[in-house]
């Protein structure tokens, strides 16, 4: 089994994910439990890039996909999404352009709406056969506001639990609802922890907060604490005061936390964690107990094949809203060591390693 040693490099999980040219499916008993495992700062939005990887001249030669990324290119997550776009497209000779709206660095409406307003201008000067629309911001700043119901296809992912306040299906709009495993996961943390109160630790943005308020209707019934954080210090404080007032931690996202620092952050976890904790999300490996993730590049290269069924004439209507299959489990042994926890075999077998 490799160890993950460093997490400079955010994408180091991407690199080591499972094709998404299939579905996986991982599965590992814990105790009663069973764990289905189905294997984004400037004050502009970015210029736009055009993918110059292939030339190959196919039948879909002179074909337009516009991409939209709600955040910008460093972001862990964008980079997952572009990564299963430009496998989805590989040699397929579609001409595809690449517009980050930036709005993960830059939050608030008024940012966001101007975002909307480039990229708008962006896209009519295209002239793309199919647009690509990326995460919640990218629908409620620029599809809705302007492309919901005309004539050009839209493809959207990364919209999290719910599309329905945008009122997608549209006539033109079709896409990959994410979802997490939010009950697997606190069951795996539930033996360690020394009862069953729980707090989302998170920065603080609009999609953290309709992720925070979907669990906890869904899952919590109201009971699951927040605590939203806008820089490091913030962070930290908020972090030290959870390990005294609840028994398990989620922690949603440092992104669009002003002043992260990666390696002051690990070590300051790993000094101060009482309770056990987990995340979503691959990239937050290094500060949590364990991860039970969700793949990035299943939802790009998903969008990317649904652009070409419908470029190969499939109406859009006739393609449903799906969700994401697939995940990853990651066990963060440095954590493990100083919490006293004691990973099963099973687990052990199945799951990415990060620590020594």
């Amino acid at each position: 089994m490799k160890a993950i040693k460093t997490h400079q490099d955010q994408n180091f999980l991407l690199s080591s994910r499972l094709s998404a040219k299939r579905l996986v499916t991982i599965a590992f008993l814990f105790t009663v439990v069973t764990l289905l495992l189905i294997g984004c700062t400037s004050s502009n939005t970015s210029e736009p890039e055009t993918n110059t990887s292939t030339t190959e001249q196919t039948e879909y030669a002179g074909k337009r996909i516009l991409w939209v990324d709600s955040y910008h290119e460093e972001y862990a997550w964008s980079a997952g999404i572009e990564e299963g776009i430009q496998s989805g497209l590989e040699g397929s000779g579609v001409d595809l352009k690449i517009v980050r709206m930036d709005t993960k660095r830059n939050s608030g409406d008024e940012f966001g709406q101007q975002a909307g307003l480039k990229t708008k201008a962006e896209i009519e000067s295209f002239n793309p056969d199919i647009v690509i629309a990326c995460d919640d911001n990218a629908q409620k700043y620029l599809i809705v506001p302007y492309f919901k119901d005309t004539e050009l296809p839209v493809i959207f992912c990364g919209v999290n639990w719910d599309a329905s306040p945008y009122g997608y299906p549209a006539s033109n709009v079709t896409g990959m609802v994410e979802i997490d495993l939010v009950r697997q996961m606190v069951d795996l943390l539930e033996p360690y922890a020394e009862g069953d109160r729980i707090a989302y630790l998170t920065g603080d943005s609009n999609t953290e907060r309709k992720v925070f308020g979907t669990y906890n209707d869904r899952f919590f019934n109201g009971q699951l604490q927040e605590a939203f954080v806008t820089d490091f210090d913030e962070f930290k404080s908020e972090y030290l005061r959870l390990q005294d007032e609840v028994d398990m931690l989620y922690f949603g996202n440092n992104a669009g936390i002003t002043g992260w620092d990666d390696a002051e952050a690990e070590a300051f976890i790993l000094e101060n964690a009482k309770i056990p904790s987990g995340s979503s999300s691959d990239w937050m490996s290094p500060y949590v107990l364990l991860v039970v993730g969700k793949s990035a590049a299943e939802q790009g290269e998903w969008a990317a094949e649904t652009a070409l069924s419908i470029l190969d004439g499939t109406p859009v209507s006739d393609i449903p809203l799906v969700e994401n299959k697939e995940s990853s489990l990651i066990l963060n042994l440095n954590l493990a060591d100083k919490l006293g926890v004691v990973f099963t075999p099973s687990m052990l077998r199945y799951a990415e390693i990060y620590g020594e």
